[in-house]
């Protein structure tokens, strides 16, 4: 800075462009760790598998694998809705998303949600919506329940059943699902690269509509913008496919891009993103590859125009992915960070959201500082979550929900600057006087 600029500049905003500076810093200029802490938001809980905060009124919805959804609200736990589901392995109830309008009156999915989970008799998976209360928000009216779709299972298979369910922003009426291959070693029906299957796949639909009349299973429209509506031998509720597990998506909700951890075999686990200006239609390789490699093993013939995954990483580092969110917490910072992490060891990573591709040696790893937070170290991540506000959850599956915070100093800085700003504009106003220069 020059002299002659120094004698311009107020010293109270020098001071504070200092400040402001370097919290721009911690938000912009890459991860540092020294400004995030852990806030514990629930603990008790029975095999956490989501939890996500869909409006700011205090509430986090916590999905538990054996069928209840509870509410953590001001420190106290209390049942938002217990439904019975197959529990065997990596079945359960593995979904929640609330309807874009569940807190907007006069919205066609006001007081809506949906979920997806393992039917107990037969092991499908179903995704049905329910509403709340008219009267009691914290009430489930059981008789509202309508069975969206059902996805046939293989018969005695209980792993690869996915079960993430969202909205994109900005599509208020189209659901997304992720699919698991099914189950079984090497994707033994090929369910994956199958056109005529739901599994392994992404699907999105219409909820606003019923284009099924005649089948109780089936009650959602095909938006006629899906890749694949009118292609013999394609199933039109199709938009991605070549998934093995896809365990946990997101939508960045500044960017709308949607991005999927994809749980491998036994040599690579990926993170997998489709970006918001495409029109769908990816295929993601299982089961002829896994990560960037070729599946071991596999023989099948070549398929043309396989999309390769934006990271991997081997066996060696994890063993399970669990995908995670662009963090869009403007106080945080990790803002325009992907944040995933592996559920077997427990580790968390960080990514620029913006990046094509990466690689865990451009990746930061997170896992220490998240483990010495105030909330205490972080065990198996069975999901991660995000808040009215972008706030970011992470779900240990050994009972507990925590949310990545601010590290308090990094609060008194924003405070701090807050306060001198608020100061000095309200004594120019005042004086009717820009604020003294020195």
């Amino acid at each position: 800075m020059t002299s002659a600029v120094r004698r311009l500049t107020p010293p109270w905003l020098s001071r504070l462009t200092w400040a402001w500076a370097g919290f721009v810093g911690l938000i912009g200029g890459g991860v540092t760790h020294a400004a995030i802490d852990t806030r514990l938001v629930a603990s008790g809980l029975s095999s956490p598998v989501f939890a996500t905060a869909p409006l700011n009124d205090g509430r986090v919805f916590i999905v538990e694998k054996g069928g209840t959804i509870k509410v953590s609200q001001g420190g106290a736990l209390s049942d938002f809705l217990t439904i019975p589901v197959a529990t065997a392995s990596e079945q359960g109830l593995l979904g929640l998303a609330f309807d874009p309008g569940y807190g907007v009156a006069g919205a066609a999915g006001f007081r809506r949600f949906f979920v997806n989970y393992s039917d107990p008799a037969t092991g499908d998976n179903v995704i049905a919506s329910y509403r709340t209360s008219a009267t009691n928000a914290s009430q489930v009216e059981s008789a509202s329940r309508i069975e969206v779709l059902r996805i046939d299972q293989p018969a005695s298979l209980t792993n690869h059943k996915g079960g993430w369910i969202g909205f994109k922003p900005g599509q208020n009426n189209n659901l997304y699902i992720a699919t698991g291959d099914g189950g079984g070693s090497n994707d033994p029906f090929n369910n994956a690269q199958s056109r005529s299957s739901f599994l392994g796949k992404v699907l999105r639909v219409d909820i606003s509509r019923d284009d099924f009349p005649g089948d109780p299973t089936r009650n959602y429209g095909v938006p006629s913008n899906n890749p694949f509506v009118n292609v013999a031998g394609t199933l039109p509720e199709i938009y991605a496919l070549g998934l093995r597990n896809p365990w946990r998506g997101s939508f960045d909700r500044l960017s709308g891009d949607l991005w999927l951890g994809d749980v491998g075999q036994g040599s690579r686990e990926e993170v997998d993103r489709i970006l918001s200006n495409s029109p769908g239609g990816q295929n993601f390789g299982w089961r002829l590859r896994e990560g960037n490699i070729a599946t071991p093993g596999i023989s099948d013939p070549a398929v043309p125009g396989l999309v390769d995954p934006v990271l991997d990483y081997p066996r060696t580092v994890g063993r399970s992915i669990t995908g995670g969110y662009v963090v869009r917490d403007i106080t945080s910072e990790l803002y325009g960070q992907y944040v995933f992490g592996d559920f077997v060891t427990g580790r968390i990573w960080a990514i620029d959201a913006g990046v094509t591709t990466a690689t865990l040696a451009n990746a930061v790893d997170l896992t220490a500082v998240l483990d010495a937070g105030s909330a205490g170290a972080i065990g198996n991540i069975s999901s991660f979550g995000e808040g009215a506000n972008g706030e970011l959850y992470i779900v240990d599956y050994g009972g507990k929900v925590v949310q990545v915070v601010p590290e308090p100093g990094t609060w008194a800085m924003m405070l701090a600057g807050a306060l001198a700003v608020s100061w000095r504009l309200r004594r120019a106003r005042q004086s009717g006087a820009p604020p003294q220069v020195a």
